[in-house]
């Protein structure tokens, strides 16, 4: 609990606030008073989740499962708002620690006290599911202890059983070490799935451990799937009961009513340890002496119909009314050239035909957006080239400066114009994500050709749609390559944790997910941790193949050397992040996956690496071929569209499949995520004297020649 800070409100929704409970991404947790003078915890979420109409949408579905529950061992809702600009939550405060401060304090719990627990939380479950619910995010964090019980919260994620899910599929919702195999996996979960994350609940309570040991999250998912969970220190009496909650298979499970008789019924006397009753009592005793903050003014009036906007958004987009296409520093617009290369086709008809702009945004100073300029350039003047057209296309860029708010900015700018139909982002992973919601904000189809961040899942339920694999989906060629060329009986996973969250969902993939055929192993090499030890232990088992999750050419670099000194001779594989003079220096043989193409080397791309030499005098860099299918792609969406235009064009796009040079592009019909199955532009390279050389597309990996 904290003192509030002088940017806190002191009364949101007739609560009158207190004291701050705790802090995340996605909002702040107060301590309030109601105007019936009860203490409650108040839950408020950050104005820039409110500004995503799909964010709004599950508030308001969390506020109506926990609504349904009304048991003595779950936290009622006292009241909410959904609707303001920034939403909040008020539930029942629990004046207690949660059962994972309370075992880190006072250490393991006895079998009687655990009988107890076990107890009341199983009651808790069978009301959840009775309810039709599935808690999903069961953990030691989620269970406050109380004098006379604990209490169940947190149902964030709950979700209705069989209801349709919000997120991508292979997607983990919940909480490493605690959730279920099929959690793990990104697969449909039912209520066993909540017996199974109790089972380790109980587990952790009686050892202090968690079941399925520390480290990564990508370690933990795989022993949650693969290994058997350590219960040494479990009480006897209890130890079967927790291995069957435990299973890997959810109908091996028992079922809650089924635990309800096992564990016994809940009795207060005495239900906690030795030494917690205290703990329990001083954290009651704490809200009495919290001073209560002079009024200040707070915002909590219903948001405008539509699509809510912060209040920075709303200043930037009339700004960028304002100044329409004229701008100084990060977010510079520089215009196409005249005539041809404007996008109006010399001759064709200029001022007869209707125009629809493609806006590019990407770094000026990144090569990856010049490539994306001349491969998309070349898109439009073909275009404008056709005597059957019925529109022109034009093509303006914008600069995001390479950052986060710059790219925010320049996208802002772009969608302002009423002419820009469509937007390519060129950006990274770190510039992308602002983009996203500026076009969500002007209903303008976004068009990710670079980025692959799983945080993209999401976003492609807006207006935006990703014309790649996300790290979601793995990392496709490298995977192929092993199962197809290499079949390797062992496959060793170096994760470095240097970048453990951007790498996380690569590890996953292929051992989780069970993508590679052979058996997998996993090991994790901390950010200040040199290769030498681990290229060891591989090298005793010298056929066994490599793949390298990072995100950083130097760190794939030194594994490469410490592989190559301890004298390892298996297949090494890695992602496209790693790509630098470091790893080509260092890692001769490496085999490397990617999303762009060499236009040259690869045939069914040197049609479009002639005509890029003639146009602008070099071979296609990459990315060029990649950003000339999203511009062919946006325009076959638009003549589709016809006079709806940018209103209908991700509908379009979104109806049937679209081969371009580089990719067949599909989207699922479910959850609207980019295909990868067919033709899923992926692609594999070999470093090979110093440089990056072209092996082959993924469908190709392994087909006879």
């Amino acid at each position: 609990m904290e003192r509030l800070r002088p940017s806190d409100p002191s009364e949101i929704g007739g609560h009158r606030l207190a004291a701050r409970l705790g802090a995340g991404g996605m909002g702040v947790v107060y301590l309030a008073r109601s105007q019936h003078a009860a203490w409650c915890a108040v839950k408020v979420i950050r104005a820039e989740h409110a500004d995503d109409p799909g964010f709004r949408a599950r508030f308001r579905r969390e506020v109506d499962l926990a609504s349904r529950l009304t048991g003595r061992w779950t936290v009622p809702v006292l009241a909410a708002d959904a609707e303001s600009r920034s939403p909040w939550l008020a539930t029942a405060y629990v004046p207690g620690p949660s059962l994972a401060e309370a075992v880190l304090l006072h250490g393991p719990w006895p079998e009687e006290q655990l009988r107890a627990l076990g107890a009341a939380l199983a009651e808790a479950l069978d009301e959840v599911h009775t309810a039709g619910l599935v808690h999903r995010d069961v953990k030691p964090a989620n269970v406050l202890l109380a004098a006379d019980g604990p209490r169940l919260i947190d149902f964030g994620i709950a979700r209705s059983v069989g209801a349709t899910a919000l997120t991508a599929d292979g997607v983990v919702v919940g909480s490493p070490g605690y959730l279920s195999p099929e959690q793990a996996r990104g697969l449909p979960v039912g209520p066993p799935s909540d017996v199974f994350s109790l089972g380790c609940v109980l587990a952790h309570a009686a050892t202090g451990r968690a079941v399925f040991g520390t480290g990564g999250a990508a370690s933990v998912l795989y022993r949650t799937v693969h290994e058997e969970p350590d219960l040494d220190g479990v009480p006897a009496g209890l130890r079967q009961l927790v291995r069957r909650c435990l299973a890997k298979d959810p109908a091996a499970r028992p079922t809650v009513p089924e635990l309800r008789a096992a564990l016994g019924v809940f009795g207060a006397a005495g239900w906690l340890p030795a030494g917690l009753p205290p703990l329990v009592a001083a954290r009651a005793s704490r809200v009495l002496d919290l001073p209560v903050p002079e009024p200040t003014a707070v915002d909590t009036a219903p948001a405008p119909p539509g699509p809510a906007a912060s209040p920075t958004r709303r200043r930037l987009l009339t700004a960028a009314s304002v100044l329409g296409v004229t701008s100084a520093g990060v977010g510079a617009w520089w215009w196409s050239r005249p005539g041809a290369s404007a996008g109006q086709g010399a001759g064709q008809g200029a001022g007869r035909r209707p125009r629809r702009v493609i806006g590019l945004l990407g770094d000026k100073d990144d090569a990856v957006l010049t490539a994306h300029e001349r491969g998309a350039r070349i898109a439009v003047e073909q275009h404008n080239r056709d005597d059957r057209r019925t529109f022109d296309l034009a093509l303006r860029t914008a600069d995001d400066g390479g950052t986060a708010e710059g790219s925010g900015r320049a996208a802002a700018r772009l969608v302002a114009d009423p002419e820009v139909a469509v937007l390519l982002g060129a950006g990274t992973n770190a510039t992308v994500l602002p983009a996203v919601a500026a076009c969500e904000q002007a209903r303008v189809p976004l068009l990710v050709t670079r980025a692959d961040t799983d945080r993209l899942d999401s976003a492609n339920l807006t207006t935006a749609l990703v014309l790649r694999s996300t790290r979601t989906a793995g990392p496709p060629a490298i995977v192929r390559h092993l199962n197809r060329v290499v079949r390797p009986a062992r496959t060793v996973v170096v994760h470095d944790l240097s970048d453990a969250a951007e790498t996380l969902q690569t590890v996953r993939y292929v051992t989780v997910y069970d993508k590679l055929d052979g058996e997998t192993v996993v090991e994790e090499i901390a950010a200040d941790e040199d290769f030498t030890g681990v290229a060891r232990r591989i090298a005793a088992r010298p056929r066994d193949a490599v793949l390298f999750a990072g995100a950083r050419a130097t760190r794939a670099a030194a594994c490469a050397r410490a592989l190559r000194d301890a004298g390892h001779r298996g297949t090494c594989v890695a992602g496209e992040y790693v790509i630098g003079p470091p790893l080509l220096a260092a890692a001769e043989g490496w085999l490397v996956g990617t999303a762009y193409t060499d236009a040259v080397a690869d045939p069914a791309t040197e049609a479009f690496a002639a005509v890029h030499r003639d146009r602008h005098g070099t071979a296609p860099a990459p990315w060029a071929a990649e950003a000339y299918d999203a511009v062919r792609f946006a325009a076959y969406g638009l003549k589709a569209a016809g006079a709806e235009g940018r209103s209908a064009l991700r509908a379009e796009l979104l109806r049937r499949p679209w081969q371009g040079i580089t990719r067949r592009v599909s989207f699922n019909a479910g959850g609207q995520f980019y295909d990868p199955a067919e033709d899923g532009g992926a692609f594999l390279y070999r470093v090979t004297g110093g440089e990056l050389r072209f092996v082959a597309r993924a469908d190709d990996i392994g087909k006879a020649t």
